[in-house]
């Protein structure tokens, strides 16, 4: 009888959440639509549409780029904003504070459109990682670049639309393809970041090729210099299952890496810096640095260590953070006291990972933390020495690139916390145990509480998955000054 009682409540349980299913209505997609038209050379057309929004709200363009720890003002290179509403009469469109437009009808908002201009953003933005590209036979397109939001709606789900010219090869990071799609791409993104943190490439100038990897890799290349497509792609595969292999996961069903080499506009503009992104990342390149065939060995190194880098951020911190970097504050760039964590960490877990299988494994290591981590903190200038770990990234947060000096500064402690903290854990369970498992089990925990971590909480959460405590190491790397050259610490604590 009791079991019978059980049942039935159950069942009445079961038959309410499903009415509660069918009455609830699911939260309402956006439509995005991207047109490079070819017929306006510069621009690209950006048009949102949705049904049940309010009669008023507000545009927002982007200023900040989730890791790009600085501004830009792709606000500038807006023009056009128009909005229709749901009766089909025009809505009122002013611009308001900061990268906004405020919008005012009589009935719900259906439609917002503008353009953006491509040309002029290349040329005002001086950093190629930061700015979207038009070429000839070309368009490269970073979407925070282009893509914005109606305030309070960036947890909508998004469809996503993008039209090139006839015959023009289109891609998409969101729905990947090779060869690349004629002339139009539909795709779909859980949220407005994923949509802002993907990449569109389109023209006769794009070549796409996709190799098996621990998923399906796509490489993307825009080449304005000889470049060996099919070794770099290669290497590329070697770095993502390098990085795979390290953190025993994948979280993401597919990746892209999606490379440019330019040929620079002025000697102002710089390249070489590369972005991360939550299933891609983006490789800028001047044309004197491409890799052509026949290219040495040494460089063939670098590279993989660049692709292996900046895939290692799909995991840290792009799914592992600390506080700032998610949610994310598109108009002003969060400061962050983590970027010693999220930059060294990944980058000491590519060195690594590089190094499994190689018969000079250890010395490998010891080298690249050498050369990548210990020389820049020991030439490092004595206001870098006298900071904190702490307040270096607060400093670094706003001009990672623009000046090294903090960025550097950055990923150098945290890489050098790193190597002392894997030697230790190493160490003390006899070589059963390393960094690896202590970042694996920090992943987990990250994938179950989907939040930041709190800086003092991490100490904690890396001994769940190593089971020695690495607390001392963090404070010892936190701690200023830095004096004299950057000691770090034998297995058994004492300094070398």
């Amino acid at each position: 009888m009791k079991t019978t009682l059980w049942l039935t409540r159950a069942g009445w349980v079961a038959a309410l959440l499903l009415v509660i299913a069918r009455v609830a209505p699911a939260e309402e997609a956006l439509d995005y639509r991207l047109t490079f038209p070819g017929s306006s050379p510069d621009r690209v057309r950006v048009e949102i549409e949705a049904s049940g929004l309010p009669a008023s709200g507000t545009l927002v363009i982007p200023r900040a780029i989730p890791m790009g720890y600085g501004e830009a003002p792709y606000d500038r290179f807006v023009s056009g904003v128009e909005a229709q509403a749901a009766d089909g009469k025009p809505a009122l469109v002013r611009p308001g504070e900061g990268p906004r437009w405020e919008i005012e009808g009589r009935s719900p908002i259906a439609r917002v459109v503008y353009e953006v201009d491509l040309a002029r953003m290349e040329k005002e933005i001086a950093a190629a990682s930061n700015a979207s590209k038009r070429r000839t036979r070309y368009v490269g397109i970073l979407g925070y670049s282009v893509f914005g939001f109606l305030d309070g709606l960036e947890n909508r789900p998004v469809r996503l639309e993008v039209r090139a010219p006839e015959g023009w090869p289109v891609f998409s990071t969101l729905a990947p393809a090779s060869p690349a799609s004629r002339d139009l791409v539909r795709a779909t993104a859980p949220d407005f970041y994923a949509l802002a943190d993907s990449q569109i490439a389109m023209g006769p100038g794009l070549r796409v090729l996709r190799l098996e990897a621990h998923v399906p890799l796509f490489f993307a290349l825009y080449a304005e210099a000889d470049s060996d497509a099919d070794r770099t792609a290669r290497l590329a595969r070697e770095a993502l299952d390098a990085m795979a292999d390290y953190f025993g996961s994948t979280p993401f069903s597919r990746y892209t890496v999606y490379q440019e080499i330019l040929k620079p506009i002025d000697l102002h503009h710089t390249y070489g810096f590369s972005m991360e992104h939550l299933e891609s990342c983006t490789v800028f390149f001047a044309a004197e640095d491409a890799i052509p065939s026949g290219a040495g060995q040494d460089v063939l190194e670098r590279a993989r260590y660049n692709f292996a880098h900046h895939i290692a951020h799909a995991w840290i911190p792009k799914r592992c953070y600390g506080e700032g970097y998610y949610p994310f504050t598109w108009e002003l760039a969060p400061v962050i006291d983590t970027i010693w964590f999220s930059e060294g960490f990944a980058q000491y877990a590519a060195i690594v990972a590089l190094s499994e299988g190689r018969a000079d494994a250890s010395a490998y290591r010891e080298a690249s933390v050498r050369n990548r981590f210990a020389r820049r903190l020991e030439q490092a200038p004595d206001f870098i020495r006298r900071m904190s770990a702490v307040e270096l990234s607060r400093a670094a947060s706003t001009r990672y690139a623009s000046d090294f000096r903090t960025g550097s500064g950055s990923f150098a402690r945290g890489g050098m916390m790193a190597a002392e903290m894997d030697d230790l854990i190493r160490a003390r369970t006899g070589g059963r145990k390393s960094l690896r498992d202590a970042l694996r089990g920090l992943l987990a925990w990250s994938a179950s509480e989907r939040r930041a971590f709190r800086l003092d909480e991490l100490a904690a959460l890396l001994e769940q998955g190593a089971f020695v405590d690495v607390g001392a190491v963090i404070e010892k790397w936190l701690a200023p000054p830095l004096r004299g050259a950057p000691e770090r610490a034998s297995p058994g604590g004492r300094s070398e």
